[in-house]
Formats: structure tokens, sequence, C-alpha cells
């Protein structure tokens, strides 16, 4: 089983990216009125660096991720900036959840939290049907106790 991010998680980062892009300009643009006008400049970076980043970074996010599981072990390579690269065996789980935000629901997604004795880690965004095949798969193992 193949695991990957989709269209719907990157809609998810974008919304993301842009609404702390407007909150950034919006509490820059009202400090430059109480303080100077020269804030202003700040604000226009910020404004430049929210739309360079909502075209570039979700599409990046997407093609990065990668996953898979073989009912033995999930594996995934997530991150743009700083990889990470995952590698849960299912004997060493001991919990696994399946969770979503209003956004992601709206947008098809899911994260898979894996709780394994020392840590645990997270697949987010996920398409939902991906993320609910996963976790019925990882309920059957465990219920064969295989």
């Amino acid at each position: 089983m193949q695991l990957s991010a989709d269209k719907g998680a990157e809609k998810v980062i974008t919304l993301w990216i842009t609404l702390a892009g407007v909150a950034a300009s919006s509490i820059i643009s009202a400090l430059a009125g109480l303080i100077t006008p020269w804030l202003l400049i700040l604000t226009i970076i910020a404004g430049v660096i929210t739309v360079v980043a909502a075209i570039w970074y979700p599409p990046e996010y997407a093609r990065y991720f990668k996953g898979s599981f073989d009912g033995y072990a999930i594996r995934a390579t997530t991150g743009v900036f700083i990889k990470k690269e995952l590698f849960v065996p299912v004997k060493a789980l001991r919990t696994f959840e399946l969770c979503s935000t209003p956004v992601q629901r709206l947008f098809g997604c899911r994260t898979v939290i894996l709780r394994f004795a020392g840590g645990a880690a997270l697949l987010p965004l996920l398409p939902a049907g991906q993320a609910e095949k996963l976790v019925s798969e990882l309920e059957r193992i465990e219920d064969c106790d295989c």
C-alpha cells in the first residue's frame, strides 16, 4: 500500500499559509498605524513572502511526502526543508489514531498518529481513503495477532 499527499493536502497547507500571512500583515499594519508608517514596508514584504510560500511550498510538500505499508512496517519520508524518514514496525505499535481538523475534513484529509514505546509519529494530511485503509489494515493485523 502506497501513501502520498494529494491536492487536498496542498489546499490545506495553502489555506494555513494564507491565514498566517494575513494575520502577520494585519498585525504589522496595525503597528504601523500606532508607531510609524515605515512599518508598512514590512507589510509588503510579509505579503510577498506569503504569496511565494503559498505557491511554492504546498506542491513541494506533496512531492516529497512518500510512504508505504507492507504489512510489517510503515515507512514514510516527509519534509521539504528538513527530511524525516520514518520507519515503524507493526510489532512496535502500541496504539494508532485517525484524526482530522474541520479544515482537513473539508478537503478530504486525515492525520494518522502512530504511538509506540518511546514516542509517537504523525502521518499528516493523508487522503482520507489512504488513511482509513491504513488504519483498517493495522486493526486487522492487531485483531489477528499476526
